[in-house]
């Protein structure tokens, strides 16, 4: 039974500009458009976004279908090739919420690996290596037996694991859910979540343990922390985690640091009637910036307020650069500028605390105004239901006046008596920040 292909209008009726597909040079015209218009929603730039929305719906007023006909069973051929034919099947979201995971990875306990048969296989449950998309005759394909390596003692893999989540979490993960067996051992196992936490925790740069850390004269000791309000040794936390190291992880509030948190934010911008105008409402632009944070272990906060869209900005945001590239040369390389006044281009230091109850705070002391020092206050939160602690909320934002860089040499004698002027700043049109991996980053670049 074959299906008939849909038909959409075309943009011309010239058929002698048709190519093989179809499609006249209009409509390929209108798939650009359409395409770049996606690209720049994705970036969170929607008034360039529905700019050219609308120059494609103008040449064709079904862009939207001939797009989706054509490139979406190429992106679910290349998915299905990538990740297996069932990687698109829909799931019943309603059931899968009702399995208990740490169940159903203890029953996976006992399971032995064992060669399966691709061509002949009569156990539902046995885990089968497809050979469709490798486009083999039958008659080629041999079962091969299963790997000695897999009948190493658990012991050596539980310490193969911990090798990948100290050098890669990425492979830890990868390797877990490959089978059974691996599942049982990354996912299962108390070892691997307390590495885990050991990796995480002792980064964080906590809020109730600074007075006893920059205060040498009371006698606390750091690599013998028992006075420390939260100890560094994560044992004696474990109590108030259920004594579980995966419960301490899911639920234990944290800053990530391999990537960095990003927040998009639009607002409407309403402009003035043209000359002569008879229109009955003024032009409205939607504007565009974003946000970005990235943390450093030592405490140190990267800041970046500026149009420029994530590919222009995470590259360069690192802890040696003051400065974001102003443009991008022929050849790949990054043109700065020399404008000292181009605060969208700045990248701002400063320090940044977590409580235990997950309240960040972030201090600017050399921020885009001179004598003010800016205080950020997020909260920490998870994004959906999966992505732990990648979500940063705002709570509040404000500055503090500070005496000015004369002031503090006793150039001026005079006392300042807004020192110490706290100013509120609204939050209500910003939008949360979320943690966007970045394999590039490294606790120390």
């Amino acid at each position: 039974m074959s299906t008939a292909k849909p038909e959409y209008k075309s943009a011309s009726n010239n058929t002698d500009n048709e190519s093989s597909d179809g499609l006249s040079q209009l409509d390929k015209k209108a798939i650009a458009l359409f395409e770049d218009a996606v690209k720049k929603e994705a970036q969170g730039l929607m008034s360039d976004a529905v700019d050219l929305y609308r120059k494609a719906f103008r040449i064709n007023d079904q862009v939207d279908q001939i797009y989706r006909s054509i490139h979406l069973p190429t992106a679910l051929n290349k998915l299905q090739s990538e990740r297996g034919k069932n990687y698109i099947t829909r799931v019943d979201e309603h059931k899968v919420s009702k399995i208990n995971v740490d169940e159903l990875i203890a029953s996976f306990k006992d399971t032995e690996a064992h060669a399966p048969d691709p061509l002949n296989n009569e156990d539902p449950n046995a885990l089968v290596v497809k050979f469709t998309n490798l486009k083999l005759k039958q008659d080629t394909v041999i079962s091969y037996p299963v790997s000695h390596l897999v009948l190493l003692p658990e012991d050596i893999w539980i310490y193969i694991f911990e090798l990948l989540i100290h050098s890669s979490p990425e492979s830890w993960f990868s390797m877990a859910i490959s089978c059974k067996r691996f599942a049982y051992l990354g996912f299962g196992k108390s070892t691997i979540w307390r590495e885990l936490c050991k990796q995480v925790y002792p980064r964080q740069v906590y809020e109730e343990n600074q007075y006893y850390l920059q205060n040498p004269s009371l006698g606390t000791d750091i690599n013998d922390d028992d006075e420390l309000p939260i100890p560094i040794n994560q044992l004696r936390i474990l109590p108030q985690y259920k004594n579980s190291w995966k419960f301490m992880l899911q639920n234990r509030p944290f800053v990530k640091f391999l990537g960095c948190y990003i927040s998009v934010v639009n607002y409407y911008s309403e402009g003035g009637k043209a000359e002569f105008s008879n229109a009955w409402s003024n032009p409205v632009k939607t504007i565009t910036y974003y946000r970005y944070l990235r943390f450093y272990p030592d405490g140190l906060v990267l800041k970046v307020l500026t149009v420029l869209p994530p590919d222009g900005v995470i590259p360069y945001l690192s802890r040696l650069h003051e400065n974001l590239p102003a443009s991008i040369s022929e050849l790949g390389k990054p043109i700065y500028s020399h404008d000292e006044n181009r605060n969208s281009h700045k990248i701002y230091h400063g320090k940044w605390t977590i409580s235990s109850d997950g309240e960040v705070h972030i201090i600017i002391e050399n921020g885009s105004v001179e004598y003010l020092t800016f205080h950020y206050w997020f909260k920490v939160k998870t994004l959906g239901h999966i992505n732990k602690h990648a979500k940063l909320s705002w709570i509040k934002y404000n500055s503090v006046r500070k005496p000015i860089s004369g002031e503090q040499n006793g150039e001026d004698q005079e006392e300042d008596d807004r020192i110490g002027e706290i100013m509120e700043f609204s939050i209500r049109n910003e939008k949360p920040f979320k943690f966007s991996r970045v394999k590039s980053y490294t606790l120390t670049n």
